[in-house]
């Protein structure tokens, strides 16, 4: 059986509407929320509609710890996760005016701390708050000259647009692609597609 709901947040969400609500338990009642919270970045994108807080007032209702699930999901870092987090931040850079932000990992800092990629979790979305910018940028290297793209929209740029084109994807405001050359190469060659999308998009 196929069930498909267009405006549903997530998968979670389409679940529990398809359980009877008395035989929802304390355990699954926590699973569907860390669902809801992952796929609406805790209940702050767009989708995200009246329907999905209810249901998760429902979820609350049978006794889940919802704050320590959004602080173990989102929140909480090792200090090496940290010390990561505090140098993209610190390295970072602004081009385009300001309209970009962007912050890169060479393999070597990755094998320095001893470093997974689990442990870059969290880094684009902080770099995506910046005030006054339209499209955050986190990029690591995987290999020699070779580097794993992550990019997040705040307004009307279309990033998964820019992914597409060099054989990623994603979703309007958050998509990713893997480039090769130098970090620059890779900025450069990401900005251009920015540039020319905030033209059209500013007339």
């Amino acid at each position: 059986m196929n069930h498909v709901v267009a405006d549903a947040s997530s998968t979670c969400e389409v679940l529990f509407t398809l359980m009877e609500e008395e035989e929802v338990t304390k355990d699954i009642a926590a699973a569907l929320y860390v669902g809801l919270i992952h796929d609406t970045g805790v209940f702050k994108h767009s989708n995200t509609s009246e329907k999905t807080m209810n249901i998760a007032g429902k979820l609350i209702s049978k006794g889940i710890d919802f704050s320590s699930l959004i602080d173990e999901s989102f929140y909480a870092k090792t200090y090496m996760q940290n010390q990561i987090l505090g140098r993209c931040l610190m390295e970072s850079m602004l081009v385009l005016g300001g309209k970009v932000v962007f912050a890169s990992l060479s393999r070597r800092m990755l094998d320095f701390y001893e470093a997974t990629t689990a442990d870059l979790d969290g880094i684009i979305d902080q770099l995506r708050v910046t005030k006054g910018t339209e499209v955050a940028i986190f990029i690591y290297e995987t290999d020699l000259h070779e580097y794993k793209v992550s990019m997040r929209s705040n307004g009307e740029m279309n990033v998964s647009k820019i992914a597409v084109y060099f054989g990623g994807g994603g979703h309007i405001k958050a998509a990713g692609c893997t480039m090769r050359g130098s970090v620059h190469d890779v900025i450069n060659n990401l900005t251009a597609h920015i540039e020319a999308q905030l033209k059209e998009i500013e007339g």
